[in-house]
């Protein structure tokens, strides 16, 4: 049963008509337990000023229990007088909400003692990884090709470098960031900076009941995106150029390619794939309603002998870099001369310095997942090879000068829906060599079998084709995927 208890109250009797009043409501106790009050409603009335301690002061009197203030903050907070009190039909713990949780404390109502702070400690946990990722490309232009080493690795004396260096440390920054978030300047209480564990993954904050509510809300936001996944599903395909197509590939072709597959009804409606593709001058983007691998491959076969390089598939979390290489290490050694001259008879010692030089295929791939789940991209890939054939072979003898080489890069960002596919072109290599034919028996004839033997350059050219497919896991909230979702399946398109 639910008791309703009525106060009229003015800053000169409040305690008095309490009193009063409860002790008409029930005559047989002039002194009403807490445990009666929490079944009670209240209706309070004053026009005058009053502030939550006094109300919460007569109250705790007529309900027989403790009220303990334990900071100062909190005792000043409830100081704040209110112009005027209307209170209908609450319960006690609704007073206490009202009175007590919109002056931004805290408080625990246990064994008739009502404790009343303004701080509180909350702990919160992230995870992630703890490891710093670096990564520095360094790309040197001189004809001073002198090879010095630079902690253990391989550089080139020169003046025209370019460096490219990119760092990613998630809790060096978190702690200021949370500090900000705490302390935006509209709080009377300047929270202290975090405790920060990064092993454990546990960050530590003492704050009022609002900062703690804007912190409770950016770590939210913030795991949301950092635990979001892309699945990178990228096929690297090599075109071997015909002579008329040594330009390289014209990309401006392929929605005729898709065009003809298109699927129109008798009274020309339908989807119509030129509305779904996107041409820049490094990269096309291709909607996944009407991207086909078989078709692209047919489309490239136009051009040139086509094949697979390589097709792989990454899975990144959010902002992280995937690092995809296809290639191979070229060892080579540098010979150093000492000589000693502490004795009579100087002696010179060669000792060696190993090095190493990767030709391949180098892609970097760094996904941003945004607000509407659309993916930014933001893409690197680099090409090196050999730029003479006779390098490009098994050596009998340790190679002691590095092979020269020749580097073609792309960067770009795109931003692209979910699921739909971008495809990059224009690395174009070019591979020189000699080939050599002649008769046998004439051509070793002295002065005449110079008739029977030819000799000429050739010149290969090959563009790189990446086709880069990104999808999110779990965009709808779920977390769960399949092999098939993963791109795995028992029908390979090659």
């Amino acid at each position: 049963m639910i008791r309703k208890s009525n106060f009229h109250l003015n800053s000169k009797n409040i305690y008095l008509f309490i009193f009063l009043l409860f002790f008409a409501l029930d005559p047989l106790n002039a002194k009403t337990s807490n445990q009666s009050c929490e079944y009670r409603a209240f209706n309070i009335k004053t026009s005058d000023r009053v502030s939550s301690i006094e109300l919460l002061t007569q109250i705790a009197d007529s309900c027989d229990f403790t009220v303990l203030v334990k900071d100062a903050y909190a005792k000043e907070a409830l100081k704040n007088n209110l112009e005027g009190v209307n209170i209908k039909n609450l319960s006690l713990n609704e007073l206490f909400d009202l009175l007590i949780g919109d002056n931004d404390l805290y408080y625990t109502f246990k064994n008739s003692i009502l404790q009343i702070s303004s701080l509180k400690t909350q702990i919160f946990r992230i995870d992630y990884i703890t490891s710093i990722r670096n990564g520095t490309a360094i790309l040197n232009a001189s004809v001073d090709a002198t090879p010095t080493e630079e902690g253990g690795k391989r550089a080139v004396n020169g003046d025209n470098k370019i460096t490219s260096n990119d760092k990613f440390d998630f809790w060096s920054k978190i702690a200021a960031e949370l500090t900000s978030v705490l302390n935006t300047g509209a709080d009377k209480y300047k929270a202290s900076t975090p405790i920060i564990n990064p092993n454990a993954g546990i960050i530590t904050i003492t704050a009022t009941k609002k900062q703690l509510k804007r912190v409770s809300q950016y770590i939210k936001v913030l795991k949301e995106r950092l635990h979001k996944q892309v699945l990178i599903n990228v096929k690297i395909l090599s075109v071997d150029l015909q002579h008329k197509s040594s330009n390289g590939i014209d990309w401006s072709k392929f929605n005729l390619s898709l065009n003809n597959s298109a699927n129109f009804t008798a009274n020309g409606t339908g989807t119509n794939p030129l509305q779904s593709l996107a041409f820049t001058n490094s990269y096309t983007v291709v909607s996944k309603n009407v991207f086909t691998m078989t078709g692209l491959i047919d489309f490239l076969s136009t051009h040139g002998n086509t094949r697979v390089v390589s097709s792989p598939k990454v899975l990144s979390l959010n902002n992280q870099q995937a690092l995809i290489t296809v290639g191979d290490n070229i060892n080579y050694r540098v010979p150093e001369n000492t000589t000693n001259n502490s004795t009579a008879t100087s002696t010179t010692v060669t000792t060696y310095k190993n090095y190493s030089i990767f030709i391949g295929v180098l892609l970097n791939i760094t996904p941003e997942i945004s607000d509407n789940n659309e993916i930014i991209l933001r893409i690197n890939p680099s090409v090196s090879n050999f730029k003479y054939t006779a390098d490009d072979g098994k050596q009998t003898n340790p190679r002691e000068i590095a092979p020269d080489t020749s580097e073609k890069k792309l960067s770009t960002v795109v931003r692209i829906k979910n699921g739909n596919t971008i495809i990059l072109g224009g690395l174009i290599t070019n591979s020189k060599g000699k080939t050599h034919s002649s008769v046998p028996i004439l051509s070793q004839i002295p002065i005449l079998g110079g008739a029977f033997r030819h000799t000429g350059d050739s010149l290969t050219s090959q563009e790189l084709i990446f086709v880069i497919t990104p999808t999110i896991i779990g965009v709808n909230g779920s977390t769960s995927t399949s092999l098939r979702k993963l791109g795995f399946s028992k029908r390979i398109y090659e």
